[in-house]
């Protein structure tokens, strides 16, 4: 997703470190708003750079105008955004897309003995990353199996391509479906350069006013 409250390092426009702290941006409001225990006082009016951070890696650099000085508190306005490179190994971004899932299915036989098929249900692809994957689907028997095959194409994927998955965090519900999260345990080397380069596209998307 695009980090609107993330980690993040406020650097000198040579690159140097001052600070590391927290950052939160406004899109709509072109604002960001950079906040540690010590943030060194700038001058209003001139150039400031805020690097954000997802765990390590460098994702995205936003520079604008000084509006705000304190010494816990920075605020730059008239903001420009960009993606850093390599960036979409680490980002997450959401997405509305129609999958197949290949779920367990419980069936009750003769003597109300329990057997676990399979079968093929649709389900929505809500966030994607390199490694992980959330979807809403209906009930999932996580119980019996944490992992599952899927079907994806278009436009993620230039053909339907499988991938193997295995859950990373429990369905919530939500009326009729629920939620899930899975890593991604099995991508081929050709399905995975293009699923960076849909997150590199998507990533710049949700930046393209800011450029």
């Amino acid at each position: 997703m695009f980090p609107s409250n993330c980690k993040a390092v406020l650097r000198a426009l040579d690159g140097a470190i001052i600070e590391y702290g927290q950052v939160n941006v406004s899109l709509n409001e072109k604002y960001a708003e950079f906040s540690s225990q010590f943030v060194p006082l700038l001058n209003i009016d001139t150039e400031a750079k805020i690097v954000c951070l997802e765990d390590t890696t460098e994702t995205h650099v936003i520079t604008g105008k000084v509006y705000l000085s304190s010494k816990n508190l920075l605020r730059i306005v008239d903001i420009k955004c960009s993606l850093m490179p390599g960036a979409e190994n680490a980002l997450e971004i959401p997405t509305y897309l129609n999958a197949k899932i290949y779920k367990p299915i419980v069936k009750t036989g003769l003597f109300s003995k329990k057997k676990i098929i399979h079968k093929w249900d649709n389900c929505v692809v809500i966030s994607l990353s390199l490694n992980k994957i959330s979807i809403r689907a209906s009930r999932i028997m996580c119980e019996y199996e944490d992992h599952l095959k899927m079907s994806l194409g278009l436009p993620v994927f230039s053909i339907d391509t499988q991938l193997e998955l295995k859950l990373a965090q429990n369905g919530l519900m939500f009326g009729k479906n629920s939620r899930y999260t899975y890593s991604i345990t099995k991508i081929s080397d050709k399905a995975k350069a293009e699923l960076a380069e849909f997150i590199k596209h998507g990533s710049l998307e949700l930046i393209q006013y800011l450029q």
